[in-house]
């Protein structure tokens, strides 16, 4: 995978700038020129559901917990990865639910579209909601933090015409997009659909003659996923699978490769947890469970990044960490 030297980071806003500027200006002296913490983020999809928990297992509507997990981690971002309020995302459940639980925490949230949210007719609800943050009509953006670029990119849009092949319009953003920040030390990627899975009603197939661990859900995503190993992308987060995965490295065609793409699923958010896919386990999911809410923690370390599953309080045991060179 190509990787790029690192250059001067661009603020994400022009409100970020004027944030900065005025943390500069009541600085004490003793903290001036203090390093600052390494960023952190959480990241979970497949979340808010139309009634609070009930506390029945795994079908239960748990997001209300998911919420107050978040709050108690603290994060520097929260990544929403879609599904972010069912059934069909109108603005009324949004603002009768996910307003409710999550609402205090919108300042931080980089959300990205599922294909729940385009229940609505274009997703025109969820872009009401969120507003400009959520590049209205498109579902797709970059902001920068700290030393990484994340890139949120929206899946729904194509399975269906025009796609996301080369040539369409998300595929050439992404491609601009990555080109333009080259200079960005660490690329981090997210939206609802994975590349890889492993699900009960999917077109399983090991190899199908061009890709490996493909599948009638993941064809969409390809030439995207493709383009990014291309161009440096080190993590992609992803939901839609009720459940955790977490995959070796791979490069864009499936196969293990140090410098490739790491996929986690994180559809643990609070709306129900679904089974395993049939077969033997894909050899290179490395770890997955179905037992757990709960969320993704990231550190974005300058040249690396560090990673932990947080159960909610009171669920089955489980446990995954461990950390990544990335930017190499």
């Amino acid at each position: 995978m190509a990787r790029f030297a690192p250059r001067r980071i661009r603020p994400v806003a022009a409100v970020a700038v004027a944030l900065v500027a005025l943390a500069a200006s009541v600085t004490p002296p003793a903290l001036a020129g203090r390093a600052q913490p390494d960023p952190t983020i959480v990241a979970v999809g497949d979340i808010a559901c139309q009634s609070f928990s009930q506390g029945d297992g795994n079908g239960a509507c748990r997001s209300d917990e998911i919420a107050d997990l978040i709050r108690r981690l603290d994060p520097t971002r929260f990544l929403a990865l879609g599904d972010l309020q069912y059934n069909n995302g109108t603005l009324g459940e949004f603002m009768k639910v996910w307003d409710v639980q999550f609402g205090d925490l919108k300042p931080i949230t980089l959300p990205t579209t599922g294909n729940h949210e385009y229940g609505t007719a274009g997703a025109a609800d969820y872009y009401t909601y969120w507003g400009a943050r959520s590049a209205p009509g498109l579902g797709y953006y970059s902001v920068n933090l700290g030393s990484w670029h994340l890139v949120s990119l929206n899946s729904d849009i194509c399975g269906g015409p025009p796609g996301c092949g080369p040539g369409t319009p998300q595929y050439e953003w992404l491609k601009a997009d990555l080109r333009a920040n080259r200079g960005v030390a660490c690329t981090l990627a997210f939206q609802h659909h994975p590349r890889w899975d492993w699900r009960p009603w999917e077109k399983w197939v090991d190899e199908d003659g061009t890709t490996q661990n493909g599948g009638s859900e993941v064809k969409p995503y390809i030439d995207m996923v493709k383009l990014m190993d291309a161009n440096g992308v080190d993590v992609l987060l992803a939901g839609h699978n009720h459940l955790y995965q977490r995959w070796a490295p791979q490069d864009g065609s499936g196969n293990v490769d140090p410098n490739g793409i790491r996929e986690f699923t994180v559809g643990t958010g609070g709306r129900s947890l679904y089974p395993f896919g049939p077969g033997d386990q894909p050899a290179n999911l490395r770890v997955t469970q179905n037992k757990a809410f709960g969320v993704l923690q990231m550190t974005l370390h300058p040249a690396s990044y560090d990673f932990r599953w947080v159960s909610l309080p009171g669920e089955p045991a489980f446990s995954d960490a461990g950390s990544g060179i990335a930017c190499s």
